[in-house]
């Protein structure tokens, strides 16, 4: 039998070593792949917000009305959102140029992507001597990345209303809410500051 060249060697052992590297990361490959698709399971699509960095104070301007048969009239709003990784709570008040004001508290609870709560609205057209509408409702709705989009029930002959918001920027989020095919509100909001 005849002994291996040193470069023979070399190379044998090279092919050793790989051939075990080899080995060593096939073992291993199959626990990471699993392990990166569970944690792609667990991590949301995209670079979703989280509730908690809503909290604070929103202002906001757009236009407004209290129903589809009115004009639609500028308006300047200001909210202020608490929340924690499963509830939000917002409190908003707009003033509309001529004379509607609204008054909206919602309340909502989030499981996974999904949402409920409930809704009320306070409004008034300054100076008309009219009592204050109030409409109280239950929301419904979805969260998909940064828009949720939610419908609003109210009882009796009210009807529905779709409301979408959609962080668009880390300081800014727009508000759409729309009923019988007409848009009620749409107000885009700010951080203080921030434009």
């Amino acid at each position: 039998m005849r002994n291996p060249s040193p470069t023979a060697e070399v190379a044998a052992r090279k092919m050793f070593r790989s051939f075990s590297v080899h080995r060593f990361v096939t073992g291993l490959r199959a626990p990471l792949a699993a392990a990166v698709v569970a944690w792609l399971a667990l991590t949301p699509a995209g670079a979703e917000t989280k509730l908690p960095e809503f909290n604070g104070q929103w202002l906001g301007s757009g236009t407004d009305r209290d129903t589809p048969l009115a004009t639609a009239q500028p308006t300047r709003c200001q909210t202020r959102v608490t929340a924690d990784p499963t509830h939000m709570t917002s409190n908003m008040e707009c003033n509309g140029n001529a004379g509607l004001h609204k008054r909206v508290r919602l309340s909502i609870s989030f499981a996974g992507n999904k949402f409920t709560g409930s809704t009320e609205q306070i409004s008034v057209v300054r100076g008309s001597g009219a009592a204050p509408k109030r409409r109280a409702g239950t929301v419904t709705g979805v969260r998909t990345g940064d828009k949720a989009e939610f419908e609003v029930r109210f009882s009796g002959l009210t009807p529905n209303a779709h409301v979408v918001l959609e962080l668009t920027s880390p300081t800014s989020f727009a508000m759409r809410i729309s009923t019988l095919g007409a848009t009620l509100t749409k107000v885009d909001f700010h951080r203080p500051g921030a434009r």
